[in-house]
């Protein structure tokens, strides 16, 4: 699955093709917010859950950026 492919997906059907066919990479709260984050083939999406209620609060899906900045500061330098 290629990323506007995910995109023409309804919510629904997002929220599937990350549990069905993403992998969990990694994930980091915030301002008690869980962010976690998968990869699926050549792009990712980050799922945010309030960590209080554990409901889904937002999604984002992309390529690059500043979204992988925060799980990338976590990584140790070799």
């Amino acid at each position: 699955m290629m990323l506007y492919e995910f995109l023409m997906l309804d919510e629904q059907q997002q929220f599937r093709a990350v549990w069905g066919h993403g992998v969990y990479i990694d994930s980091v709260i915030y301002n008690n917010l869980d962010y976690q984050l998968y990869s699926i083939n050549s792009f990712y999406v980050e799922v945010v859950y309030d960590a209080f209620t554990n409901k889904i609060v937002g999604k984002q899906a992309f390529r690059q950026g500043e979204h992988l900045e925060k799980y990338l500061k976590k990584m140790p330098l070799i």
